[in-house]
């Protein structure tokens, strides 16, 4: 009777545990933050030593890790699995799960790993991950805690986590492929726009990459990398409302017609906001030629009251402006253009801002 008791307990515990995990997987659908979550919650409960995750390279036929826990967990993921070497390879091409007490007894391990990663391996779990009968990759833990062994209670489990590892990962997958699908499909149009001009051909994807030197070297976070990259290759499109005798004229534009290009960040403005995803990045756009001291358009905002993205983006713009050929100038030296970065620092530009692009370009480009 007391076996049945402790039994049916356990049962609800396992069941309470899942239900927690699949809350946890539900809560993101940034793929990298889930496998992360998804490996420390597999740790966790089945009291493993380290974890990884593999995709499967259809193309090549091999095992790839897209993430990997533990002390060595960088130097996995350089290392790929051929399907059907190992007893990942084998779990991946037999759709079958493993458990292994004792690796050094199955002729299926592969100890290429832990020659790779000075990782000594003494037991696996691992388990396929299916979606819809198709295999989408493995999932294992290694070494059981104490010393101990997994067993077919851990096994269950695993089975049972692996489904909703596997859903998890596959919706956070499709979310990243329209991520991406969404913002190459806006860098074409942003692309389309700056050819109109010759001086301008890939202004915006090197503003991208100088605004983006700036977020990285503040150390902002993913989602705000993203916005700001995002920003960064919107913040021209409203010159897709200048006309072309303006935007391509070869020389110093009149008083009339640069009050005109002034209008560009409204116009983007205009554009961007009505997209609901696109939204929050209006401010960043509406406000990318604003300067620090406040003499900047269209509002002559002032210091922090300017947003964050937009007094990046500022530095960004200015120093490809001046890097690059005008039809009324040549590019500026390098260092020169740098120069003026420091220069105008506390009057055009945020001073903290403008000191991280300095540092971090002169260590990444010299």
């Amino acid at each position: 009777m007391k076996s049945k008791v402790y039994e049916l307990k356990k049962k609800i515990k396992d069941l309470e545990t899942l239900i927690d995990a699949s809350l946890v997987f539900s809560s993101t659908l940034d793929i990298d933050a889930l496998l992360n979550i998804i490996l420390q919650k597999a740790e966790e409960l089945m009291d493993a030593e380290a974890s990884s995750v593999f995709r499967i390279d259809e193309e090549k036929n091999e095992l790839y890790f897209i993430t990997a826990r533990g002390e060595k967990g960088k130097e996995v993921k350089e290392i790929r699995i051929p399907m059907g070497k190992g007893i990942v390879g084998w779990v991946a091409q037999h759709k079958k799960p493993l458990l292994v007490p004792d690796v050094t007894k199955d002729p299926r391990w592969f100890s290429g790993v832990d020659k790779k990663t000075k990782f000594v391996t003494r037991s696996i779990l691992a388990v396929p991950l299916m979606v819809k009968g198709k295999i989408i990759g493995v999932a294992e833990v290694l070494n059981k805690r104490g010393n101990k062994k997994f067993n077919e209670d851990d096994l269950e489990m695993y089975l049972a986590l692996a489904n909703q590892m596997a859903i998890a990962i596959e919706n956070a997958s499709l979310y990243k492929e329209l991520d991406e699908l969404f913002i190459s499909s806006i860098r074409a149009i942003v692309e389309a726009i700056d050819a109109k001009d010759p001086y301008t051909k890939g202004h915006s994807a090197r503003v991208v990459e100088y605004a983006l030197l700036i977020g990285e070297g503040m150390e902002l976070d993913k989602e705000s990398l993203k916005d700001l990259e995002l920003s960064a290759v919107l913040h021209d499109v409203g010159k897709i409302g200048i006309p072309d005798r303006i935007l391509s004229k070869p020389g110093l534009l009149s008083e009339e017609e640069y009050a005109y290009m002034k209008r560009h960040p409204e116009f983007g403005a205009e554009i961007v906001e009505p997209i609901k995803k696109l939204k929050d990045l209006v401010p960043n756009i509406l406000h990318h030629h604003e300067k620090y001291d406040g003499t900047g358009y269209p509002m002559g905002l002032k210091g922090n009251k300017i947003p964050l993205g937009a007094r990046i983006i500022a530095i960004a713009d200015s120093f490809d402006a001046m890097t690059s050929d005008r039809p009324y100038r040549p590019r500026m030296d390098i260092n020169v253009a740098l120069g003026e970065i420091k220069k105008n620092r506390k009057t055009q530009f945020d001073p903290g801002l403008a000191d991280v692009f300095v540092k971090t370009y002169e260590q990444q480009f010299k």
